[in-house]
């Protein structure tokens, strides 16, 4: 039972921090959509640029406040900032996809050209899968609990 407690006092606060994650990454995503010149890089588009560096700076803040205040964590392990990154860096991947996909898809499917916020939509789609991803890296892997032997008398 005090497990089940722990756990939803963890979803509540990574919840928390997680809408403060994404209202920094709609603000930056936002700002870099209209700061961008138009032109692709190597193939990339502005919105997936956009995208991946709102969600780096989103990354970085949930990263800390999480670490300390979610899972009470005060140690400096490379080991978890390197694994922070392997969880982030797929969640990354998968965002800018998702968003990129649900961009397409909504400017360029009869039924839902002319539906309004394209970016909004593709912008909050791509964060709920990814928060998902997320919250199961850090708790069943970044952060995990520590396991405790348990004395135990065979007689």
């Amino acid at each position: 039972m005090k497990k089940l407690a722990l756990s939803k006092k963890q979803l509540i606060k990574f919840t928390l921090i997680g809408i403060f994650s994404v209202i920094i990454d709609l603000i930056f995503y936002y700002t870099f959509l209209n700061i961008l010149p138009e032109t692709s890089f190597f193939f990339i588009t502005k919105e997936e640029i956009s995208k991946a560096m709102s969600f780096l700076c989103g990354m970085t803040f949930s990263y800390f406040l999480n670490k300390f205040w979610t899972w009470k964590k005060k140690d400096r392990s490379k080991r978890r900032v390197a694994k922070f990154a392997l969880i982030y860096g797929i969640s990354l991947l998968i965002n800018v996809t998702v968003n990129a996909h649900l961009i397409f898809l909504l400017h360029n499917y009869k039924n839902l050209i002319d539906l309004p916020n394209k970016y909004l939509i593709a912008f909050i789609g791509a964060t709920g899968v990814s928060a998902l991803l997320n919250f199961a890296g850090q708790k069943f892997w970044l952060f995990k609990a520590a396991k405790t032997k348990k004395n135990s008398f065979k007689v």
